[in-house]
């Protein structure tokens, strides 16, 4: 394994190019709600731009069905559904002894319980099991699990339309991950705007692939994509971070879905 990044700021300092003022991201204490992600692939990307599907719209139009039903669920607080629109600039690959598959997720549901013990009952239930076998004959794939917050930058507002993130990273430990996440979160604070962020934790019970997965929101893509495209330290710097703790990104862009 190649040696971390003890010291982010003396490890890029050499590069005249690359801002040393970038620290740890600026951090309030984690939620101690629960939350159950459950994500479909409607079938295989070949552009960064998602492209009209039918099963999507079916897909999309179960998980409504299965937030209603769970939003009667006195252990559920909120209950949220996202179209991918696109891939962003930052995939990268998994490495050597990291068999994880790529991210292929346009349909999500994100559930957010009181606490993570009911997170993990609320996935046992039987709404959750319905949806499940329903993504098992309609989706491509899907990832579906319980998780707690690991790391928080503020709460993601779901009350607004916004260009939200789902990033499904995977690395050697969590620990790693999560390493590399608050030096390169640090940079999205300082170059993006960004001023949210929850990232989920999968249960160590459950069987997700991915160590983390981060969600956040910007308010339009203005916000955020010019600085992904070109922005140097982007690749200098959160690339790198990303590369050198062989920690694999696997961005992709939503909006929230509404029923018809």
């Amino acid at each position: 394994m190649t040696d971390r990044i003890t010291d982010p700021a003396a490890a890029h300092a050499a590069d005249k190019d690359i801002k040393t003022s970038w620290t740890r991201a600026r951090l309030i204490e984690p939620s101690t709600s629960g939350f159950v992600h459950i994500g479909a692939g409607s079938g295989a990307w070949r552009t960064p731009v998602v492209l009209p599907r039918g099963r999507r719209r079916r897909i999309l139009a179960a998980m409504h069905v299965a937030a209603a039903e769970l939003l009667g669920d006195p252990r559920v607080t909120r209950a949220d559904v996202f179209e991918a629109f696109i891939r962003p600039p930052g995939r990268r690959s998994h490495g050597p002894g990291q068999d994880v598959p790529d991210a292929d997720f346009d349909a999500v549901l994100l559930v957010e319980t009181v606490d993570v013990h009911g997170a993990e009952e609320v996935l046992r239930a039987a709404t959750v099991t319905r949806l499940q076998a329903e993504l098992d004959r309609t989706a491509r794939r899907s990832l579906v699990f319980a998780g707690s917050n690991a790391r928080r930058i503020d709460r993601v507002d779901h009350e607004r339309q916004g260009v939200f993130l789902f990033n499904y990273f995977s690395a050697d430990d969590v620990d790693t991950n999560l390493y590399a996440w608050q030096y390169t979160a640090g940079w999205f604070q300082d170059e993006t705007g960004l001023d949210n962020s929850t990232v989920l934790r999968p249960a160590e019970s459950g069987k997700a692939p991915y160590s983390l997965v981060n969600h956040c929101r910007w308010d339009r893509m203005s916000d955020v994509m010019p600085s992904l495209v070109f922005k140097p330290s982007f690749r200098k710097f959160v690339l790198r971070t990303f590369t050198e703790n062989r920690v694999a990104a696997r961005p992709i862009f939503y909006r929230l879905h509404r029923a018809n």
